[in-house]
């Protein structure tokens, strides 16, 4: 009974580390956005206090997180670390930094569709909708990797071929979502999103190059867990990674949407009506 209670010990510092690390996160999305503004209350559009101090408070709680509160169920040598760090390292800046930006150029210059003649339209409706949608997107690549590198893990350790079925469960819930979004209302707002990414060439290469990159460090840190895992011939601790990333995945994007929602309440973002 005590060994239990002691294997278990980890596990809840783990989810505590998290949920806490979380709440900051979610904290300095919503607040920071506010001293911005407090601080340049003539500005149009959000600037360095927000991008840069909020993208780097989200880098800084994830870089805790793997270095100390997920310790026990992630590989720990320094490539592991270095491809993890470096992969979400990107990920915030396309989402918290370069995104942002192309969308507040894009409205400056085109102007957002929205429905009917609520203002906050596309915010309200269409951010939601975005945020499944890409959440999707970006757990298919996800996943990918995680069949390559598991398929190939199992070989090695003549473990069947299969995948962890809970895993599966939950990305095909994120990419039925997605696809249910993209057919609702979400293609006016997916649509101006991503025209959004591409509309500037500047940013639209800035976009690439970052997402490129996060695909490389993804598989440098999934390329390790399977090393180390093949070596202490532990497939847990490869699955453990593709849950902590899934889970990653899903709360930079939950982040996201409150960090979008908030600073288009402040800086509110120019657009066009269909009725």
């Amino acid at each position: 009974m005590q060994g239990a209670q002691a294997a278990s010990g980890p596990r809840v510092s783990a989810w505590w580390h998290a949920l806490g690390a979380f709440g900051l996160a979610l904290a300095a999305s919503i607040v920071l956005p506010l001293v911005d503004r407090l601080a340049n209350p003539s500005s149009a559009q959000p600037g360095v206090i927000t991008f840069l101090a909020v993208g780097l408070s989200v880098l800084a709680l994830t870089v805790y997180l793997l270095r100390s509160g997920l310790r026990q169920q992630l590989p720990t040598s320094g490539v592991f670390l270095f491809g993890a760090i470096g992969y979400s390292a990107l990920l915030i800046a396309v989402k918290f930094v370069v995104s942002p930006l192309a969308l507040y150029d894009f409205a400056r210059e085109k102007g957002l569709t929205i429905l009917g003649s609520d203002a906050g339209g596309f915010g309200y409706i269409g951010f939601p909708l975005v945020t499944v949608i890409t959440a999707a997107m970006y757990g298919t690549a996800f996943f990918i990797l995680y069949a390559y590198f598991q398929s190939k893990l199992r070989a090695r350790l003549g473990i069947p071929v299969g995948f962890e079925t809970r895993f599966v469960a939950l990305y095909v819930v994120m990419f039925v979502l997605g696809v249910m979004s993209a057919i609702s209302l979400g293609w006016l707002a997916t649509f101006d999103y991503l025209a959004s990414l591409t509309y500037f060439v500047g940013l639209g290469v800035l976009l690439a190059v970052a997402l490129l990159g996060a695909l490389i460090l993804c598989t440098v840190a999934f390329r390790e867990a399977n090393e180390q895992a093949a070596v202490l011939r532990n497939i847990t601790l490869f699955t453990g990674f593709a849950w902590v990333g899934l889970a990653f995945i899903a709360a930079y994007h939950v982040l996201w949407l409150v960090f979008v929602l908030v600073i288009i309440t402040i800086w509110p973002l120019k657009s066009v009506s269909i009725k």
